[in-house]
């Protein structure tokens, strides 16, 4: 004769018993509120290359932010404008801003043909959505800038298809850096 112990088919009907008498005088277990995700932005993902290691927070809301700007430089400056910019892709990049990188990026959306790539249809492409959405791909680490100043289709680490080891994987090219930022490199 087997020990109660022994038999795993009555060890699990007393703790299916067991289970049941206390939800039985305790209640219901209350169902969990799932809680959102938390975004993560491309600054918390550590991106890798030389455009990533200069970044940018402006500090306080935008309008604290463009009042001190105005009020030090004037409403109409080059730094007012800069800021307006700054402040627009903080929206999509989170509290810090990847200086390098999003100027490579704006390079390479005005001096080659990756947003005609992007929408075969241009008699219905709207520019400026097209730019941010590169740059929401960007934000989230689906691109990125390479050391040589091309733009790569990424998987970024700890996702299902990365690299071994928690690293990025460049997947594709997407644009090659324009002749004139190859020349300064080389």
């Amino acid at each position: 004769m087997a020990r109660k112990q022994a038999d795993p088919t009555a060890r699990r009907a007393r703790e299916a018993a067991r289970r049941a008498a206390a939800a039985q005088r305790i209640g219901p277990r209350p169902p969990r509120t799932p809680r959102p995700r938390q975004p993560k932005f491309l600054f918390d993902l550590e991106p890798p290359g030389v455009f990533y290691t200069d970044w940018d927070s402006p500090v306080g809301t935008d309008t604290e932010v463009m009042a001190q700007v105005s009020d030090h430089f004037g409403e109409d400056s080059d730094e007012a404008t800069t800021m307006r910019l700054l402040l627009r892709f903080r929206e999509i990049y989170g509290p810090n801003i990847p200086l390098g990188a999003i100027g490579q990026l704006e390079l390479l959306l005005d001096e080659t043909d990756l947003l005609a790539q992007l929408s075969p249809r241009t008699d219905v492409i709207d520019y400026d959505d097209a730019r941010d959405s590169v740059h929401s791909l960007h934000a989230h680490g689906m691109l990125l800038i390479a050391d040589d100043g091309s733009l790569w289709m990424t998987v970024p680490p700890g996702t299902p298809y990365s690299a071994p080891n928690g690293e990025w994987s460049f997947v594709e090219r997407k644009a090659q850096a324009p002749a004139r930022h190859r020349d300064t490199t080389t």
